[in-house]
């Protein structure tokens, strides 16, 4: 128990919520863990929506795959982030994307009847969950309006301001290879090269071959973006 709200503690979905509280909610409710090996199936388009998930340990990845057969990242999840959760509370009867685990991961199951009982238990659960239901809105808001953009330029300027993690000193890590960024801003790997050679060359950002992106200057970034 002392283990799981060690992990619990770092989820947004407990912020505000001291051990003892903790401690005291997740005996109210019922749950189960699952491992998940590396490339191992959580939920798949097939798997009926049950079960929200909360991973404890390691990543897993949030995928769709498109009619055509291309697969959209759609989000990486690591310890502390829930997934499922809009699906459970749609009129949905299976999960639109399939969860894959990235690596070796530990993950808390709650099933839809038990989460919505929970969040009855506590306002400020309540309250962070609708937090993230709402950044998760304003995230899907943010890819629809970076497909919108003509020029893959405009598209790769927009995704680096918007769709990932910036550092203090202005550093992404991409979370997945630039094929999969290709696919998610829906342009060909050519084009990503290219947009992003033209921005190292005008100065605009950085990179390694560890998938590091330094931004040297968000001003120009936010020009392309506009113009």
């Amino acid at each position: 128990m002392k283990n799981l709200i060690l992990e619990l503690e770092k989820a947004d979905l407990f912020t505000n919520k001291t051990k003892e509280e903790l401690q005291n909610l997740i005996t109210k409710i019922e749950y189960k863990f699952i491992n998940a090996a590396k490339n191992e199936y959580v939920f798949n388009s097939l798997t009926s929506t049950k079960f929200i998930g909360i991973v404890l340990s390691g990543k897993v990845n949030v995928e769709r795959i498109l009619p055509y057969g291309k697969l959209i990242l759609m989000y990486t999840k690591k310890s502390g982030d829930m997934f499922g959760e809009v699906a459970v509370f749609s009129e949905a009867n299976h999960y639109p994307c399939n969860v894959v685990a990235k690596e070796d991961s530990s993950i808390l199951l709650i099933s839809k009847d038990e989460f919505f009982k929970l969040l009855t238990l506590d306002n400020i659960i309540l309250e962070n969950f609708l937090k993230i239901i709402s950044n998760k809105a304003f995230q899907l808001n943010s890819r629809v309006e970076a497909l919108s953009f003509v020029s893959t330029k405009q598209k790769v300027a927009f995704s680096l301001l918007n769709d990932f993690h910036i550092e203090k000193n202005l550093l992404i890590k991409l979370p997945f290879s630039k094929k999969m960024w290709a696919d998610n801003l829906n342009v060909s790997r050519a084009s990503l090269y290219k947009a992003l050679e033209e921005l190292c060359a005008d100065s605009i950002i950085s990179m390694d071959k560890t998938n590091l992106i330094e931004i040297i200057d968000s001003q120009k970034l936010e020009d392309i973006v506009l113009n």
